[in-house]
């Protein structure tokens, strides 16, 4: 081989197609021929050994015997001090193991016209006084179209007769091991039906992917081919009949009498039987469209409301609805509350007890202000008092003063006793939020501030009979108050007794108290 221009005898080298242990396949050209052509070139230190040498020569003596369409036309062989090679024509596909690991469904496609052309030439070649011994995939090349091309005759070997049978005796296991015969490995003479079962096992794993058997160890995969039985192809693909089964397990039966005659008789066969149930690639593009048929439907099923029907029809279970809260409607609360209203007004009008505002103190005309009152330091048992708490449900007090304004002075009920205890101090009361905080009260003669505790030293003297009211300053007319009752006449109160010591004060006496 001359490396500058990469020439090997009259041919010039393209491209490294394959390479194996002792020869490479080499795209080639030829100076003025227009066909496509190959080399088998022989490896430099392979070209050392006559052994190596002897098979380049019986292959070509094999193939160039064959003159079929399945298999490669040889021209050419050359073998001297500098180079060794073979040239044939050049079939720009694949091999049929590179099409099961690639695209199987296409190959399964096919599978029909590709199984009986690969008989139809086993036949031709069996006819032909030789047997192949090495049928797998990767000696099988296949195109787009399905059609093939068997390569590699390195194992072929003559067709033997009855005598020479008998004059045999053991043979050497040649072969590989995942597509090799029973009989091979128990080292008896290849027949017709050694290259049947290799066919066998090569349309096992075109149908199905895979191999019949396989082994951890290259001793278990052997004892698998003598002594396993083979499943049936339809369990690995559904898609294959089960007269298709039926043509596998004979061609791959133990036994070489139980299988078929001849490569004619499987073409024959394969001829009169469906091998699919349906289309590969049509099954394929089917499936493909009912997957995306189920994705949209699944999309649509979250925004359409036809999702629950489906769910049903699938037997799943709808999803709950959240539960309505039902609420009250305002007017219907009005109407309850005025219901009320009206029937608290005929009870106490059929006890003769004076209709009284709701939120006003015993005594109290309406349009009369609401006295301020001391917020007693009670509350709940356990939790601290704050300024401005009182009891639960006690109404707030009414601030309808403006600022600056005395608070006007407020006549006592009849029978209005003063309790015989002082009054305790008052805690500062707090404005109720949007109120404005009370104006200051101006101390008068007769009305001393609310804060202002008397002094305890002196005893009170009793009040006269009747004292006339400080005058008080008109409001201004605005905000002056309806015209008020005359206030019957009171009694002169009960001389009071000597201050005596605070104590507690309690609810009942709390309800009494009307401050000045």
């Amino acid at each position: 081989m001359s490396e500058g221009d990469m020439t090997v005898g009259n041919y010039q080298l393209k491209n490294c197609v394959a390479s194996g242990s002792t020869t490479q396949i080499w795209e080639c050209s030829q100076a003025g021929s227009p066909m496509q052509l190959a080399m088998k070139l022989m490896l430099e230190d392979a070209r050392k050994i006559p052994a190596e040498k002897n098979v380049l020569k019986h292959e070509y003596k094999v193939g160039n015997s064959l003159d079929h369409p399945s298999f490669l036309r040889f021209h050419e062989m050359e073998i001297n001090r500098d180079h060794a090679f073979f040239v044939m024509d050049f079939f720009r596909s694949p091999s049929l193991k590179t099409h099961i690991t690639s695209n199987l469904t296409a190959v399964q496609s096919c599978f029909p016209k590709l199984s009986e052309a690969l008989a139809t030439a086993y036949e031709y070649m069996h006819e032909s006084g030789w047997l192949h011994r090495d049928i797998k995939p990767d000696n099988i090349l296949v195109n787009k179209a399905g059609e093939a091309r068997v390569i590699d005759f390195n194992l072929a070997s003559r067709v033997k007769g009855s005598l020479g049978m008998m004059l045999a005796g053991k043979q050497t296991i040649q072969g590989t091991r995942t597509y090799i015969a029973p009989e091979t490995i128990l080292k008896k003479p290849a027949t017709r039906q050694t290259d049947i079962y290799s066919l066998g096992v090569t349309f096992f794993e075109v149908l199905t992917g895979q191999p019949p058997f396989a082994g951890d160890t290259p001793n278990a995969l052997l004892k698998k081919h003598l002594g396993e039985d083979v499943v049936a192809p339809s369990i690995y693909n559904p898609n294959v009949t089960k007269d298709l089964d039926k043509i596998i397990f004979r061609m791959l039966e133990k036994n070489p009498k139980k299988r078929f005659e001849s490569m004619q008789e499987i073409a024959s066969a394969l001829r009169q039987v469906k091998c699919f149930e349906e289309d590969p690639v049509a099954k394929k593009e089917r499936l493909l469209r009912e997957e995306k048929e189920r994705q949209a439907q699944s999309e649509d099923s979250r925004l359409d409301s036809r999702a629950d029907a489906d769910r049903t029809s699938r037997g799943i279970k709808a999803p709950v609805a959240p539960k309505k809260v039902v609420r009250r409607s305002i007017g219907l609360d009005r109407e309850e509350a005025a219901q009320k209203a009206k029937d608290a007004k005929k009870q106490q009008q059929q006890g003769g007890v004076p209709q009284q505002h709701p939120g006003m103190m015993p005594g109290m005309m309406p349009g009369m202000p609401m006295p301020q009152q001391p917020m007693p330091p009670m509350g709940y048992p356990g939790m601290p008092m704050q300024p401005g708490m009182g009891y639960p449900g006690m109404p707030m007090p009414q601030q309808p003063m403006m600022p600056g304004q005395p608070m006007p002075y407020q006549q006592p009920p009849p029978g209005y006793q003063q309790p015989p205890h002082q009054q305790p101090p008052m805690p500062p009361q707090q404005p109720m939020p949007g109120q404005q905080p009370p104006a200051p009260q101006q101390p008068g003669p007769q009305n001393p501030p609310h804060n202002q505790q008397p002094p305890q030293t002196q005893p009170q003297q009793p009040a006269p009979a009747a004292q006339p009211t400080a005058p008080q300053p008109a409001p201004p007319p605005a905000q002056q108050a309806p015209p008020q009752p005359a206030a019957p006449a009171q009694p002169a109160p009960a001389p009071q007794p000597p201050a005596e010591e605070p104590k507690e004060m309690t609810l009942e006496d709390m309800m009494d108290i009307n401050i000045e």
